[in-house]
């Protein structure tokens, strides 16, 4: 289960006094609105870890240049399986080959073709970042990017950052209402201004580090909702 974190941090909104005169069928009545704007963050930990290791290789032939990228990816992914990662957490498929040149003589000449290969790897026990990077470091990878903390399901934090922006545009629209001597009605319309997409918080993620004090730190969920209110005197 999740850890969702208590705090909650509830970010500036705007909201806008509108008065419409809008006439209705029945009686013809004015109805007065406010629109509000509210807006929640929820924060929670990771528990997952992303990230992309690079083999890249050049050369005159193809042929020989696969056959290195081949081997090389093979020792890295099987140095990561060993720690118990599934293989579903291993993509491999990325390849990318292109020319190879060189400058002489104030000329541009290619000299073979360089060949290049993302694995990308999910480890879903954080706690083993540091002794995965640097059973990959030890493997004589080209480079080591894309690290990103995730959470796998992020919709429960969503949801919850969801109900609390309602929570916060009704706050909004009340205390407004109540400064002008009004009350609020029913609810006009609702509209989400936002799909739920983690924000990272804290530190960068770094690696070269063989003490475990790589930790996740926090992952932000915001959402945002428009509500427009029936104001009432």
């Amino acid at each position: 289960m999740k850890k969702i974190i208590a705090i909650v941090t509830l970010l500036s909104a705007s909201a806008a006094l509108t008065f419409s005169t809008t006439s209705l069928a029945k009686n013809a009545e004015t109805v007065n609105q406010i629109s509000v704007s509210g807006q929640a963050n929820v924060a929670s930990v990771p528990d997952l870890f992303e990230f992309s290791v690079y083999v890249q290789e050049q050369g005159e032939r193809v042929q020989d240049l696969n056959s290195v990228v081949s081997d090389k990816t093979q020792t890295i992914v099987s140095s990561v399986l060993a720690f118990g990662v599934d293989k579903k957490d291993v993509q491999s498929m990325r390849v990318q080959l292109s020319p190879w040149f060189e400058h002489s003589n104030n000329a541009r000449v290619q000299k073979g073709f360089q060949l290049s290969r993302e694995i990308k790897f999910t480890l879903r026990d954080i706690k083993l970042y540091d002794q995965v990077i640097d059973a990959v470091l030890s493997t004589g990878a080209s480079r080591i990017e894309g690290f990103n903390y995730i959470v796998e399901d992020a919709q429960p934090q969503y949801l919850a950052a969801l109900e609390l922006a309602l929570k916060d545009a009704k706050l909004r629209a009340s205390r407004m209402a109540q400064t002008l001597g009004a009350k609020l009605g029913k609810v006009i319309s609702i509209n989400e201004n936002s799909g739920y997409s983690p924000i990272p918080r804290g530190r960068e993620v770094m690696m070269m580090s063989k003490a475990s004090d790589s930790l996740p730190g926090q992952i932000n969920t915001g959402a945002q909702v428009n509500v427009v209110f029936e104001l009432v005197e």
